[in-house]
């Protein structure tokens, strides 16, 4: 049976009263981060009736974020309702992954070639909030933070419909796109090591940027998308894989 799960949301800053009109960004902002860091599961409901009486706003904004989180495509809007956590739908990963390569390649390598300097000056400073994430062990900034950098390379490609597409293609995956910062397997490959393995691919990426070598991009771009399909492979392997004791 699909719950409701308004309650695993925190309320911190609900009763702060803030500018007319902010209410519906506030909201956004708040359900992403639940739904992002899985205090909200996949496939719980988000009933609009409790989410007003828990926040103490009106229906409209709670009604305009639900709306942006389902453009985000994680939530799917339900009838004079509310809306329901997408699922995470596994099946799909072979065709996200193919277009997510796709456009990160395409976006990566216009950067190199239209970069201007302060689009190397947005790309750096996502590349150190990264970085710093990593330092303080904070899974759910580090998704975010990795989604920024690599939204600051689709904006220096200087074309806002790749750009878009790119960005949306983050948003629909960030609860995939966690899965490197938060699994940590039993292999020798763990986690610390993988991190570094970012943190390097990231500064090829922004170095073949910044010097507009745009096929060593388009490669790096490449390899990194291939780092994120192997973790999740890794990952859905070793979930799917605990030994089981038979009796005898």
């Amino acid at each position: 049976m699909v719950k409701s799960t308004a309650q695993n949301i925190q309320d911190k800053g609900s009763n702060v009263r803030r500018a007319k009109g902010t209410n519906t960004a506030w909201l956004y902002e708040k359900l992403r981060k639940a739904i992002l860091s899985l205090s909200v599961q996949p496939g719980e409901n988000l009933e609009e009736k409790e989410l007003v009486e828990r926040f103490g706003i009106s229906r409209t904004p709670v009604r305009e974020a639900l709306i942006r989180l389902a453009s985000d495509g994680l939530v799917v809007l339900l009838p004079n309702r509310g809306a329901r956590v997408a699922a995470v739908d596994l099946s799909e990963f072979p065709r996200y992954v193919e277009a997510y390569d796709l456009i990160q390649r395409a976006a990566t390598r216009l950067a190199a070639v239209r970069r201007q300097n302060d689009d190397i000056d947005k790309i750096k400073a996502a590349q150190d909030r990264f970085e710093k994430a990593i330092v303080k062990h904070e899974p759910l900034q580090m998704t975010e933070y990795n989604r920024d950098y690599h939204a600051a390379i689709g904006d220096a490609s200087h074309n806002h419909y790749l750009a878009s597409q790119y960005k949306n293609l983050l948003d629909q995956g960030m609860r995939l796109l966690r899965i490197p910062f938060a699994y940590d397997p039993s292999s020798e490959d763990g986690l610390e090591k993988h991190l570094k393995k970012i943190i390097v691919e990231h500064r090829s990426i922004t170095e073949c940027i910044k010097n507009k070598d745009a096929q060593s991009a388009e490669c790096c771009a490449h390899d990194h998308t291939k780092l994120f399909q192997s973790r999740c492979l890794q990952y859905l392997k070793d979930i799917g894989t605990a030994d089981i004791e038979i009796a005898r």
